[in-house]
């Protein structure tokens, strides 16, 4: 039989199995690739077990980014006696107190009607024109007529609403006839509206005003209050009043620092930390745990339960002698054997009723203070170290600014006049009405700031007009020009035809003794200092500079567990280069060379599979031969 007509592994002239032969031996030197796929299938499980890890731990950090909140930790409640006529809120920057509060009138929007008319869309508005005005808004001038189209109540109320001057207009029907209603978008009397009419609606007749602009009148302890709204800001530092009807009777409100919400976010924080420590049990908890864990025989678990673990008994630095500065103080203690947390809600309710919870505040959150009333601590970085550091400052932070000449005449400037004021280079256009006083005035530029965006507010200095950036430093410029001349008598704006200017200052000085980087009035504590990361608003000004000698006290800082924990957290658990991504990006290298290493290894079983099968084809084909040759012999 010719040799290409042999099929290996039949066994046709030798009666040998090869292919099992064959198979036998690929498999035994096929045993590293079995190694490597245990290896691999290790290094999966492990990086499932860091995963799982990282996803603890953020949930972890979530509940101390709830801990260190404003309204979980430093929270205020505001509890009213009755909230049949106002409610209110507390916010972070409140004070504890007792106040009393009555409304003896709500803020409410001007609002007028029109004569009826028969349709809202039939031309049967007489020819004429009508203007609005609301407060400093530009005023609406609508000339109605029937070559314009726009002689119908649907026709003028499109126009009002399109004009987005803080007025509203929609159309009622009685029942019997259509009616214009007009209505300021705000309430109070400084957003009144002004209105003639010279059309058959009427809306300028007396008879037909629906509501007068009305303030709301409060009185809070004794003092008496006028608000154009009914949202109440500016009463009681840190709250909100909202009033929704008059009072019969004194109410009272309480404020107090919300101890419940700490105590709840502390419970989060306690159950969130139980749960990466239950994570660190199931892989050392036992040998057997031990022996099944895909992490446990390397560090990088252990390193990372010991730096939490340690920050548990750390003292907080930069607390005062006396004061509590552990999380233990609080309460929150190790519960048994595995290390699991609990929080013993007495020791933290012993030291609120003992007037002790800034104390509190001082060990979960990371706070700070100065002893200058010009300066105030805003944060810290990760890398500001715990202490007390000496602030100077040479140079005061100014905010840009350009002014009138002189104060306005109280009757008002004396003829229309433009105005085209700039930050930044970004610019609009005020237009003014002869007798506009120095309040209208203000309020026209500032909507008109407010609606172009620009970062100023304008405002009234004893009658003189002045337009400020919104903050300090260089990054602001402020420019101001009219198209009316100054005269200096009052009797215009006092900007005059040459464009004014002015930049702001950066707040100069230091920070423990370094140069601090100055932005705005903020200093900010100089890089790769014991200040990193340290800010502190500045209220200098250039005189008290020159008073105080630039020496404007000290600000004390400290970390609190929360940010302790966070910092150490985030290094952990980092996307881009944490410890965990570094960990995982190490086993997916491993599996990548071991996967490279199985392929290489399959490959060269591949070719010894061959050679094998061509070297048993062969003896098959020798065997053949020679049985055809002893065949050949035995037939002579």
């Amino acid at each position: 039989m010719p040799l290409g007509q042999i099929q290996f592994g039949s066994g046709l002239a030798s009666g040998i199995n090869w292919s099992q032969i064959v198979d036998a031996i690929i498999q035994a030197e096929s045993y590293p690739i079995q190694q490597l796929q245990e290896r691999i299938d290790t290094f999966e499980r492990a990086k499932s077990s860091f995963n799982e890890l990282k996803g603890l731990l953020e949930d972890f950090q979530s509940a101390l980014e709830e801990l260190k909140a404003d309204d979980s930790l430093g929270g205020y409640r505001a509890t009213l006696s009755s909230e049949d006529a106002l409610t209110a809120t507390a916010s972070s920057s409140a004070s504890p107190g007792i106040h009393t509060i009555s409304v003896s009138q709500l803020a409410k929007a001007h609002g007028v009607r029109s004569n009826g008319l028969s349709d809202r869309y039939s031309p049967l508005v007489s020819d004429g024109t009508i203007e609005i005005q609301a407060g400093g808004y530009e005023k609406i001038t609508i000339d109605v007529s029937a070559a314009n189209g726009n002689n119908s109540l649907q026709g003028i109320a499109d126009a009002i609403n399109a004009a987005d001057q803080g007025v509203v207009a929609s159309i009622i029907n009685d029942g019997s006839s259509s009616i214009l209603v007009v209505r300021a978008k705000e309430t109070g009397t400084e957003h009144a509206l002004t209105i003639t009419d010279t059309t058959n609606l009427d809306l300028d007749e007396s008879s037909n005003e629906l509501q007068a602009a009305q303030d709301a009148q409060l009185v809070v302890d004794g003092i008496s209050i006028t608000s154009s709204t009914n949202t109440v800001t500016g009463a009681i530092p840190g709250v909100t009043l909202n009033l929704t009807d008059t009072t019969t009777s004194d109410v009272t409100l309480t404020i107090e620092e919300d101890t419940d919400a700490t105590k709840e976010a502390i419970e989060s924080f306690v159950e969130a930390y139980n749960k990466v420590n239950d994570y660190f049990d199931r892989q050392f908890g036992t040998a057997d745990f031990q022996k099944y864990s895909a992490v446990a025989a390397g560090n990088s678990v252990r390193n990372i339960q010991w730096q939490l673990q340690s920050l548990l008994t750390q003292e907080i630095g930069g607390i005062p002698d006396g004061n509590v500065n552990t999380l233990a103080e609080l309460g929150i203690v190790v519960a048994d054997s595995t290390g699991r947390l609990e929080f013993r809600s007495s020791y933290f309710d012993d030291l609120v009723d003992q007037g002790r919870f800034d104390e509190v505040k001082a060990v979960l959150r990371s706070s700070g203070s100065t002893t200058d009333s010009s300066v105030v601590f805003v944060t810290a970085g990760t890398n500001t170290a715990s202490g007390t550091y000496d602030i100077t400052v040479t140079t005061a932070p100014e905010r840009a600014e350009v002014a009138g000449s002189t104060a306005i005449q109280s009757s008002g400037i004396a003829q229309d006049e433009t105005l085209t004021i700039g930050v930044n280079g970004t610019t609009t256009t005020v237009d003014l009405s002869a007798g506009d006083t120095i309040d209208t005035i203000v309020q026209k530029i500032n909507n008109a700031l407010d609606a172009a965006g620009l970062e100023a507010v304008a405002y009234s200095d004893s009658g003189v007009l002045k337009i400020r950036a919104a903050d300090y430093g260089s990054a602001y410029t402020v420019t101001a020009v009219s198209n009316v001349a100054d005269a200096g008598d009052g009797s215009s704006t006092g900007i005059g035809t040459t464009e004014l200017s002015d930049t702001g200052v950066d707040v100069v000085g230091t920070i423990g003794g370094q140069a601090a980087e100055g932005v705005g009035n903020e200093l900010i504590g100089a890089d790769g200092t014991d200040m990193d990361g340290l800010v502190v608003r500045v209220y200098a000004t250039p005189d008290s500079v020159t008073a105080k000698g630039g020496d404007f006290g000290q600000v004390g800082y400290s970390r609190g567990a929360a940010d302790a924990f966070i910092s150490v957290i985030e290094d952990m658990v980092d996307s881009y280069d944490g410890t965990i991504k570094s960990i995982t990006d190490g086993y997916d290298d491993s599996i990548e060379a071991a996967q490279e290493r199985i392929e290489r290894i399959q490959a060269r079983l591949a070719r010894r599979r061959e050679i094998l099968t061509k070297q048993f084809s062969m003896a098959e084909a020798a065997i053949s031969q020679l049985n055809q040759a002893m065949s050949s012999l035995s037939g002579r």
